[in-house]
């Protein structure tokens, strides 16, 4: 045991430390080691309790009925019904087939059924659509938000769903959805909101008085949305919710088999077997932490929001759209933002860099998604980024390009392996290579990664 115990450590001690608040993505973490306790407890006293049999499991009806109806009153659906899912991209995957099954009802299999979404749609969007046999119609953005008119001219006979975000991934600003619905409701087309990122955050915001555009079921026409119980409900990772304005949606997106000869085979999610320690924890947490813990943390980002905004525009950034969430873009045209992000990485910060859309006068920009423990490590943050400005980049980001441009991927990824150089700058090296070339090198890469 004390053996398997050192390997453990051992690997541990090559990752980032996700307490730290020295990451802007990935994990969502608050600083509370209460919440951490009150999750780990009740993950490892249901770990080895199967979903799939909730006959048999019937703590698993208890806490995902609590679950689902937390998710509804924070998306003000009081009839939706809803399902718990291991991640945002399950949930998103339920909700696309659900609307495509809902189309295949009324038109039938003859058309390749269409997601409309903006540009700045999550992939998950796309990835479910491979997977159901659907297209992914991608729109232009307008201040990084969904473009209304664009969505107007694109409707079609073939229109399955309409996909917005609540807020979007890369820019944190929140699609117009009441506009858009809108023309979901004439065209009677299911619309889903991803809220995946904000859903447990946004209607704190809300409370706390900030102006937060409607984007729930509220809005008539919105049909189905996905919330993250582990962004920003603070749970352990492998908890989402999707929810459906009607039984019938929520039909389609279930699987039943019947007829097999060994049992009544009923899913509710993508996955068929799954441990309810995630579901037991995402309730231990929010029962824990209730609307008033919650309000306290979302104030906590406010703040860490507020200080690295102000901060980061002293040192010459702007914001490349709205801020409206939890989440900064900021882009710097007068710095260079690969050195930039490395030299902070030198510094112990964890930044992302994000290609611009140029058709659509989006620059370059760095994304950071803000968490409670940003708050106590917001001023430290500010004056490491003032050095970050002011240092010579250790990478020669010309070099980098040209390597690029010359399909040397060979040296760039060892630089990544190496630690020289910080893993997202791959969108903006990718940038001049074709999709497709794109795609497949990026394949071979993780291959041999984990080969």
């Amino acid at each position: 045991m004390d053996e398997v115990l050192s390997v453990l450590e051992r690997v541990e001690s090559e990752d980032l430390d996700p307490k730290s608040g020295r990451l802007f993505a990935y994990v969502y973490e608050t600083g509370d080691e209460n919440i951490r306790k009150v999750a780990e407890k009740a993950l490892v006293r249901f770990a080895e309790k199967n979903l799939l049999d909730f006959t048999v499991f019937r703590s698993a009806v208890f806490f995902e009925k609590e679950v689902v109806g937390f998710a509804k009153s924070l998306m003000h659906g009081a009839d939706a019904l809803g399902s718990f899912t291991f991640g945002g991209t399950e949930s998103i995957m339920l909700a696309v087939k659900a609307a495509r099954d809902f189309y295949r009802k009324r038109e039938g299999k003859a058309e390749v059924p269409e997601i409309l979404a903006p540009i700045s749609i999550h992939p998950a969007f796309l990835k479910a659509a491979d997977y159901l046999g659907l297209k992914v119609v991608r729109l232009p953005v307008k201040e990084a938000k969904g473009d209304t008119d664009a969505f107007a001219e694109a409707v079609s006979n073939r229109t399955a769903l309409i996909a917005l975000s609540a807020p979007n991934w890369p820019f944190g600003t929140i699609d117009p959805v009441e506009e858009i619905a809108e023309i979901a409701v004439e065209k009677n087309i299911p619309l889903h909101v991803d809220a995946c990122l904000g859903g447990f955050i946004l209607p704190f915001f809300e409370m706390l008085g900030e102006n937060v555009p409607k984007f729930d079921f509220r809005v008539e026409g919105v049909t189905s949305t996905s919330l993250d119980a582990h962004k920003y409900g603070y749970a352990p990772k492998g908890a989402s919710v999707v929810l459906f304005r009607n039984a019938e949606l929520k039909k389609c997106s279930m699987f039943v088999d019947v007829s097999s000869p060994g049992y009544v085979f009923v899913n509710q999610a993508v996955l068929s077997s799954r441990p309810e320690g995630p579901l037991a924890a995402a309730f231990a947490v929010i029962k824990y932490l209730s609307v008033e813990g919650y309000k306290n943390l979302a104030s906590k980002i406010l703040s860490a929001r507020n200080k690295i905004y102000k901060g980061l525009k002293e040192l010459g950034f702007e914001s490349v759209g709205k801020v409206e969430s939890s989440v900064l873009a900021m882009s710097n045209p007068e710095i260079d933002l690969m050195g930039f992000v490395n030299n902070m990485k030198k510094l112990g910060w964890q930044l992302h860099l994000q290609k611009g859309l140029k058709n659509y006068g989006i620059p370059d920009n760095i994304h950071l998604t803000l968490s409670p423990i940003h708050d106590e490590v917001a001023e430290e943050f500010v004056e490491d980024a003032a050095k970050a400005v002011e240092m010579e980049p250790e990478v020669d980001t010309k070099q980098i390009y040209a390597m690029a441009e010359r399909g040397d991927f060979a040296e760039i990824i060892k630089g990544i392996e190496e630690g020289r150089l910080d893993s997202s700058v791959i969108p903006m090296l990718l940038e001049s290579v074709p999709e497709d070339v794109a795609v497949e090198l990026i394949k071979n890469v993780v291959i041999e990664w984990f080969r």
